[in-house]
C-alpha cells in the first residue's frame, strides 16, 4: 500500500517500472526528433528544392503549401491505419514498419531527390510514416504500465520527449552550416534518429495479446 500510494511519478523510476520507463522515453525520442525537424524546416527545404527550378518568391509559396498538405494528408492516412496494422501483426512490428518507413523515405527525400519535380509524391508516404507513428504513442505506451500510474507514464515519456527534442530543430539548423548551407543533409540526419525508437522495440516486449498491467 505505500508503494501504491506513494508520488506516483516516482514510481515510474522504481524496481519494477523504471525499464518500461525507459523504453517509452527511447521511443518518443526516436519519433519526436525524426519529425520535428521536418517540420520546421521542411518548408525552406522545399523552397530551395524549387529555387534549382527557377521558381522563386510568392511563385514558389503555393507549391510549398501543397506540398506540406500532401505531407499532412499522408500523416492523416498513416494516424488512421496504425490501429488496424498493430492489431494484426503486433504492437512491435508495426512501429519498427513506421520507423523504417520514416527512414527510407525520409532519407530518399532529403538525399535522393535534388529537385522538387518528385517531391509531391514521396512527401505523403513520407508524411504516412513519421506522423503515422505517434498513435504509437497511445497504443503501446500505455499498456506497458498498470493501472495506478498508466496517465503519467504516458505524460511523462511524451514529455520528456519533447523536452529534450524541442532542441532538434535548433541542432539541424547548426548542421545547416557544416553541409555547406544545405538544411535537406541536416535533416535527414536528424530523421536518422528513428532508429531509436527501433532500438526501443527491440529492448521493449509485446503487447498485442496482454492485458494492461493492474
Amino acid at each position: 500500500d505505500r508503494d501504491f500510494l506513494s508520488f506516483v511519478p516516482a514510481q515510474l523510476f522504481n524496481r519494477q517500472l523504471r525499464y518500461w520507463t525507459f523504453v517509452g522515453v527511447l521511443f518518443c525520442l526516436g519519433t519526436l526528433l525524426a519529425i520535428w525537424t521536418s517540420n520546421i524546416w521542411l518548408p525552406t527545404i522545399q523552397t530551395q528544392m524549387l529555387a534549382k527550378l527557377g521558381i522563386t518568391g510568392p511563385a514558389a509559396a503555393p507549391l510549398v503549401g501543397h506540398g506540406m498538405m500532401l505531407w499532412g494528408l499522408g500523416g492523416i492516412c498513416g494516424y488512421a491505419a496504425f490501429g488496424f496494422i498493430a492489431d494484426v501483426i503486433g504492437r512491435r512490428p508495426t512501429v519498427v514498419f513506421y520507423n523504417v518507413g520514416t527512414l527510407v523515405a525520409g532519407l530518399y527525400l532529403y538525399l535522393g531527390l535534388h529537385d522538387w519535380t518528385y517531391y509531391p509524391y514521396v512527401l505523403p508516404v513520407f508524411g504516412f510514416f513519421v506522423f503515422g507513428v505517434f498513435s504509437g504513442h497511445a497504443v503501446y505506451l500505455p499498456e506497458l504500465f498498470p493501472t495506478h500510474v498508466r496517465a503519467t507514464a504516458v505524460s511523462f515519456c511524451n514529455g520528456s520527449g519533447r523536452v529534450i527534442t524541442s532542441f532538434g530543430p535548433l541542432v539541424a539548423g547548426l548542421l545547416a552550416a557544416p553541409f555547406g548551407g544545405d538544411f535537406a543533409k541536416a535533416t535527414a540526419f536528424m530523421t536518422g534518429f528513428a532508429l531509436l525508437s527501433i532500438l526501443a522495440m527491440a529492448l521493449g516486449r509485446e503487447t498485442r495479446d496482454d492485458d494492461p498491467p493492474q
